[in-house]
């Protein structure tokens, strides 16, 4: 695990000036490359951020207030204010490490320990052990302040189909978590695949780390498709996952479906699929709620689209 090597925004007028650029690149690469702005369509690019970052792919996405976290694989943080479009500032997880996908992030309920701006954020290793890391974050940084992992039986968690976790969902109404692992892959996309949607409580920040075992699983269901899964939220006790891949270059076949799938919790059951595989190219990766919109991030070119009709 690296320590946090934080770039404060004190590295000036440049660095500001060439993430405005990077972001009005992204307005032009992300128009040439999807069509879901026209009228009618499902989603419509709401902010213009740019997706690889650092050569990294766009990976999570929280919201607090009018504040976007964008998080890139291995850890990488940035920050957008979402009134402005404006680039605030971009550092690194002190849970860096080439592991850290960073797959799914969401905002938690309880504010960490001198942290009164933004609550604790949890962060989706997806690689590796799989773990969630809770993070303080503020502008100029962030701090690991809690590991969550699951084990079965007292040992280590295999990778792939043995293990419970890969992305990790906090439900702040119900103050609960969720996560959730493929236990059955698909060949090619063709066949659907096996999700595992698993819930515990969600631990107070002054337990510590915590490891989870089945004994302390309250519910446990699966869920089916085809579509390759990435982050999501809850809200109003339902999941939103967008999933999928980019649309292939230079080929007629796009087996890489995007959408977005609304899973009930309480009915333990997808509730709706929202096909978006004719109005975008992009990778979708993950999605959060900026008042009463959801806004999902896709990955290559970027941008943050406006879900509608959920």
């Amino acid at each position: 695990m690296k320590s946090n090597k934080t770039n404060t925004h004190s590295r000036g007028a440049a660095a500001f000036l060439a993430a405005r650029a990077l972001a009005a690149a992204s307005v032009l690469a992300t128009a040439a490359t999807a069509t879901a702005a026209a009228a009618g369509a499902p989603l419509t690019l709401e902010h213009p951020f740019v997706g690889t970052y650092k050569r990294e792919a766009q990976q999570g996405m929280a919201i607090h207030k009018d504040t976007a976290f964008l998080f890139n694989n291995t850890g990488i943080v940035r920050m957008y204010n979402l009134k402005t479009n404006e680039f605030i500032n971009d550092y690194l997880l002190d849970s860096t490490a080439p592991e850290n996908h960073a797959n799914c992030a969401n905002f938690g309920v309880e504010f960490p320990e001198g942290n009164s701006a933004y609550p604790a954020l949890y962060v989706s290793e997806c690689y590796g052990q799989r773990r969630c890391f809770v993070q303080s974050v503020s502008a100029a940084g962030a701090k690991l302040i809690q590991t969550l992992k699951v084990r079965r039986d007292g040992k280590s968690m295999e990778p792939l189909t043995a293990d419970y976790s890969f992305d990790w969902y906090v439900d702040k109404e119900g103050k609960f978590l969720y996560f959730a692992a493929i236990t059955r892959d698909a060949k090619n996309r063709v066949d659907d695949s096996d999700y595992l949607i698993t819930k515990v409580r969600l631990p107070a920040l002054s337990e510590g780390d915590v490891t989870f075992t089945e004994k302390d699983f309250l519910d446990q269901f699966t869920i089916r498709f085809r579509h390759l899964s990435q982050g999501g939220v809850i809200r109003g006790g339902r999941l939103y996952m967008p999933v999928g891949c980019l649309k292939p270059a230079g080929t007629k076949k796009d087996p890489a479906d995007r959408a977005l799938i609304v899973v009930d919790l309480g009915k333990r059951q997808i509730e709706k699929i929202m096909d978006f595989s004719k109005d975008l190219t992009l990778e979708p990766e993950d999605a959060d709620f900026h008042g009463d919109k959801l806004l999902m991030v896709c990955g290559q070119a970027g941008g943050l689209w406006h879900i509608k009709g959920i």
